[in-house]
């Protein structure tokens, strides 16, 4: 019975311990600027003095949103503020509107939405998974955990850093740098023959600057619409 409470002990010790340990990125501390774009397709058609009818199209990108993402700690808590830059179709604002704040803070994911003034609390999906996975985690990273069926395709530089494009379905890939996603992209599908054939790209998310071992401002991870959860 002794040896059995010994064992039950030591295990105990030992998921704490992994508990304490986990980390999502490879680097400490951190600061990425993101922007949110929309992609609309346009298309321009001519006809000459035949009648002959040709074309040409094009997918351009606007910015919709600017999103500022602060980490520590390896990623065990981090802060996002996103604001709106542009109106539909690509038309600048006047001036940025916040639209939300977002914290990941231990195993939860709290979301400020700043229209209706509410704070909705979420389970970190992410850290549990990754937790659960254990040995998995420690030998692939998150990423291999959240991802299993991703492809590597090659490797990209985004906002100066050296990242790891993946294919994770038909309609969105992502771009991967010490454990960060630094691009997202996601793809207009059709499905032929019972099988989804990518087009062009939808949306994405890009990092247009990239800081390491910065300090934020701790009052970022203790934001004044938290106190009361």
């Amino acid at each position: 019975m002794k040896h059995s409470i010994v064992i039950l002990f030591l295990l105990l010790g030992v998921s704490l311990a992994f508990s304490e340990e986990f980390h999502l990125y490879k680097i400490k501390s951190g600061k990425i600027t993101y922007e949110k774009r929309k992609y609309s397709m346009k298309a321009t058609l001519h006809r000459d003095i035949n009648g002959k009818i040709s074309g040409s199209r094009s997918n351009p990108s606007y910015a919709e949103e600017e999103v500022t993402y602060y980490w520590d700690n390896y990623g065990d808590i981090s802060y996002e503020v996103s604001y709106r830059v542009s109106q539909f179709g690509g038309k600048p604002l006047a001036q940025r509107v916040k639209k939300y704040e977002m914290l990941w803070k231990g195993d939860h994911r709290y979301y400020y939405d700043l229209k209706t003034k509410k704070v909705s609390d979420d389970p970190n999906y992410t850290r549990k998974k990754c937790l659960k996975a254990g040995k998995l985690y420690e030998g692939a990273g998150c990423m291999a955990v959240l991802y299993p069926q991703a492809t590597l395709l090659n490797k990209e530089s985004v906002a100066g850093k050296m990242t790891h494009h993946y294919k994770e379905s038909e309609s969105w890939d992502f771009y991967e740098w010490e454990g960060i996603k630094l691009r997202e992209v996601s793809y207009s599908t059709k499905k032929r023959d019972g099988k989804y054939q990518r087009f062009e790209p939808d949306q994405e998310r890009i990092a247009v600057k990239v800081e390491v071992d910065t300090k934020a401002n701790p009052s970022l991870f203790s934001p004044p619409w938290l106190e009361n959860r």
